[in-house]
This record gives C-alpha cells, sequence and structure tokens, in this order.
C-alpha cells in the first residue's frame, strides 16, 4: 500500500505540473497543437493514478482483514479501525467515497477526447489541479497515518457497537416490522432502478430522476445492509455488524463491491450526459461510453440483487 500510494502521489504531482504546463500556454492560440500533447498526457497521467487510487480502495480493506489476528480483541476489520482510529475511520470513508470521484474524473475525460475540439479541456486541468490532486494527497497520507497508527493494543471489537440493547438499528428504534419492509423496499427500487435506467434520457428532468433514484437505492442499500441483512444472514439477531457479514460471506462482500460500481455507473453516465447536453454537445460522440455504462451498471446491479435475494431466501427457509 506505501509503495503503490508513493508512486501515485508522485505521478499526480507530475501530472500538477504538466496542468500547470498548460495554464501557462492556454491563451497562446499558436500552441494550441501543444497544449493538446499536455492534455493527452495530462490524462493519461490521470486515468492511471486515478484507477491505482481506485484499486487501493479494495487493498485497504484487504489490509485491514490481514491485520485482524494483531490486534488483541478485534474479530474483524471493526476491531483494527479502533486501533488505527480517529485516522482508520477517516480513511475508511474516503476509500468509499473518493474514487467515486476519481472515477467521475476519468469517465468525462475519456468523454472529451471523443470530440475533435477538446470542450472540457480547461475544466478537466482545472479540476485535477485543484480537486483531484488534493484528494490524492490527502488519500496517500491518511494511508500512512492509518498503518503507522495501528499497534498490537486490546481493542474494543463491533460487539461493543452494535450488540448493545437496544441495538443499534432504525429497526429497534421504530419497530421490527420495519426490517422486512426495508429489504422488500430495497429489492423493488434495485430492479425499477435496473428497468428505468434503459429509457432513454430525453430531458434534463429523466436524468435528475434516474440519479436521484440511484442515489436512494444506494442509502436504502447501507441501512438495509445494517438493520436487517447482516443478523439475518448471520444468524444473530441482535448483531448489526457489515464487516462480519463479509468476513463470514465473502460472496456478499464481492456482490456489495459490484453493487457499488452499479450505482457509480448510473450516476457517472447521469453526470455525463447533463454535462454533455448543458454544453450543448452531440450525444453521438459518446453513445459506445453510455451504452457501456449502463451494461455495467446493469450486469453488476442485477448480480447483487440475485444475491441478496438468494441469501435472504435461505436464510428464511433455515429460520
Amino acid at each position: 500500500m506505501l509503495l503503490m500510494g508513493v508512486l501515485s502521489v508522485a505521478l499526480a504531482i507530475y501530472g500538477g505540473v504538466v496542468a500547470l504546463n498548460i495554464f501557462d500556454i492556454y491563451d497562446d492560440t499558436s500552441q494550441r497543437h501543444a497544449i493538446e500533447g499536455q492534455y493527452y498526457l495530462l490524462t493519461m497521467i490521470g486515468m492511471i493514478v486515478l484507477s491505482a487510487r481506485i484499486l487501493m480502495a479494495g487493498l485497504f480493506f484487504w489490509t485491514l482483514e490481514s491485520l485482524i489476528p494483531f490486534c488483541p480483541g478485534a474479530m474483524c476489520v471493526y476491531g483494527v479501525i479502533n486501533a488505527g482510529n480517529p485516522f482508520a475511520s477517516i480513511d475508511s470513508v474516503l476509500k468509499v467515497t473518493l474514487p467515486f470521484i476519481y472515477g467521475t474524473w476519468i469517465v468525462i475525460g475519456m468523454a472529451d477526447k471523443r470530440h475533435p475540439q477538446l470542450p472540457l479541456l480547461w475544466s478537466l486541468t482545472t479540476s485535477f489541479l485543484t480537486i483531484l490532486l488534493p484528494l490524492v494527497l490527502l488519500d496517500s497520507i491518511m494511508d500512512v497515518f492509518v498503518l503507522s497508527a495501528i499497534r498490537p493494543i486490546f481493542v474494543p471489537c463491533c460487539s461493543s457497537l452494535y450488540d448493545v440493547s437496544p441495538p443499534f438499528s432504525p429497526s429497534a428504534l421504530l419497530g421490527i416490522n420495519l426490517g422486512p419492509l426495508l429489504l422488500t423496499l430495497t429489492f423493488l427500487i434495485m430492479a425499477g432502478l435496473i428497468i428505468m435506467q434503459w429509457f432513454q434520457s430525453t430531458t434534463r428532468s429523466h436524468l435528475v430522476f434516474t440519479g436521484s433514484l440511484a442515489v436512494m437505492v444506494a442509502i436504502i442499500y447501507l441501512v438495509t445492509l445494517h438493520d436487517t441483512y447482516a443478523p439475518m444472514v448471520l444468524g444473530l439477531t441482535s448483531h448489526h455488524c457489515p464487516y462480519c457479514l463479509f468476513q463470514e460471506y465473502p460472496d456478499i462482500a464481492l456482490f456489495t463491491v459490484l453493487f457499488w460500481i452499479g450505482i457509480a455507473s448510473v450516476l457517472w453516465r447521469v453526470i455525463l450526459e447533463f454535462i454533455w447536453t448543458k454544453r450543448y454537445l452531440s450525444k453521438d460522440l459518446i453513445t459506445d461510453i453510455l451504452s457501456r455504462l449502463r451494461k455495467t451498471s446493469t450486469v453488476c446491479l442485477t448480480f447483487s440483487l440475485v444475491s441478496m435475494l438468494s441469501h435472504t431466501l435461505v436464510s428464511i427457509l433455515v429460520l
């Protein structure tokens, strides 16, 4: 992790230098060819760095998993996070959220290079220098802090948070009948999102609705995973720890990652279409990118939905 972090930061800083070079000659119309050359170099650097950081999100949680025996009292990743707090909690949130921002830049950059005039050149260059470069630095610095902070000390694990009375869950506050309702609602909205996104986007309101539906699915999925799905599949009614769920059932962890990719793909497509139509650019140039994002989100969300349904049915039959 540290090696990949150092290399990605070094390459990101070099990308920042390239972005500054673009700013220096941007107003010189005679340097158009040089600007385009520097821009193509920047997009290549960005895609390498950001793809590496996205892969490192999985490596981060895998590393925490491998450190469970190193921390007395830790029974799952949550215990290791306690050993590395507050940095580990912050870094965990960054590892879930920042790859979406990285992916957004990559998708828009790929689309921009399809247009002969490179209409988003200035915006992408500016965002790399002012947003992505600081985020990559923050992401890497937090990795160093986390790995430096974790020590073989006795730590409280997930039971200290989830196995309390009343348990830390919406169902405990609003009634036990909320659990099946959340689970059913998750299935229905996921299926609706899979179908909805294949209707052609003709208006901005359609894009807004699709994006809002994707965000709603993501929120409900996280609540359901914690509130109902984890205790049901684990067979422990008061234990709501998603880390224990992923540890006992690695396939659920895999399909949760696929769910994340599916939701991100929907939002990346919506953002790209919104930006493209707002600038009155031809969508014919990005039809293949939009199609790939649709197919990716459909496959990932469908597999996630089938996995969730199958585990639910098995748990019901066992009960």
